[in-house]
C-alpha cells in the first residue's frame, strides 16, 4: 500500500533487480560482435553485424545506465511518475484522467507494470521485479491512489496493428514469463550460426547485386 507519510508508492525498488535483464542481453550483443570479429568477419557482413547488434548494444547499455541513475518510479495522488522510455534519463509525469488502460505482464522474464495513456501508442513501462513488489500491493495501489479510477488488469491487451514490425510482435507483453532456458536459446542459435553464415555464399557477393 501507499507510504502513509508520502502518499506515494514506490515502483521500482531495487535497481538492481531491474538492470538484470537489460544486463544479460547486453552481454549477448557485446558476445556476438566480438565472436564475429574473432572469426574474421570482414567488409559488408561484420558492418551487418555491427549495425544489428552493436547498435542496439548501444541503445541497451543507455538503458542499462539510466535504470540506476533515473529516479525511482512512483505512483501519487496526482498521477504514476515513470520512465517514458526505458533510456530516459527523468520522469514523465501522468494524469489519472489520461491513464486509459493498465496492466501488469511479462516482457520476457522481467514483470512489469504497464500504461496507455493519451494518444500514445506505446506503452509506458515500469519494471517491478519480482521479490521486491508483490503485485496486488501495485493494484491496491493503484485503485486507491487513482481513487478507483484506474484498475490493473492482469491480461495485456490485443497486439498493436500499427507501428514497427518489431512493435507488432512484441506487443504489449506476456500474462506469463519466458522460461529462461527460452530466452537464451535465439542468442544461442545466433551464435551457433555464425560461422556458417561466414561461409555460406552473400548476397552482396552475387553477379546481380547492385554494384557488382
Amino acid at each position: 500500500m501507499p507510504d502513509a507519510a508520502a502518499t506515494q508508492f514506490v515502483l521500482v525498488r531495487s535497481r538492481w533487480r531491474a538492470a538484470v535483464p537489460l544486463a544479460v542481453t547486453l552481454v549477448f550483443r557485446a558476445l556476438v560482435v566480438a565472436y564475429a570479429v574473432a572469426l574474421g568477419t570482414r567488409g559488408t557482413f561484420l558492418v551487418l553485424v555491427i549495425l544489428v547488434f552493436g547498435l542496439s548494444g548501444v541503445i541497451g547499455l543507455l538503458a542499462l545506465v539510466t535504470t540506476f541513475t533515473a529516479p525511482p518510479a512512483v505512483l501519487t495522488p496526482d498521477g504514476p511518475r515513470v520512465r517514458a522510455e526505458f533510456i530516459s534519463p527523468g520522469l514523465t509525469e501522468i494524469a489519472w484522467s489520461d491513464v486509459d488502460t493498465a496492466w501488469i505482464a511479462y516482457y520476457g522474464s522481467q514483470r512489469c507494470l504497464s500504461l496507455l495513456a493519451g494518444a500514445r501508442a506505446r506503452a509506458y513501462v515500469t519494471p517491478i521485479p519480482e521479490g521486491t513488489v508483490d503485485a496486488a500491493a501495485v493494484v491496491a495501489a493503484v485503485h486507491e491512489l487513482s481513487g478507483g479510477l484506474v484498475t490493473v488488469s492482469d491480461t495485456p491487451p490485443a497486439r498493436p496493428q500499427s507501428g514497427s514490425p518489431a512493435f507488432r510482435l512484441g506487443g504489449y507483453g506476456r500474462e506469463r514469463k519466458t522460461p529462461l532456458l527460452v530466452g537464451f536459446l535465439p542468442w544461442v542459435a545466433i551464435l551457433a550460426l555464425l560461422p556458417w553464415l561466414m561461409d555460406a555464399p552473400q548476397p552482396w557477393d552475387q553477379p546481380w547485386w547492385p554494384g557488382n
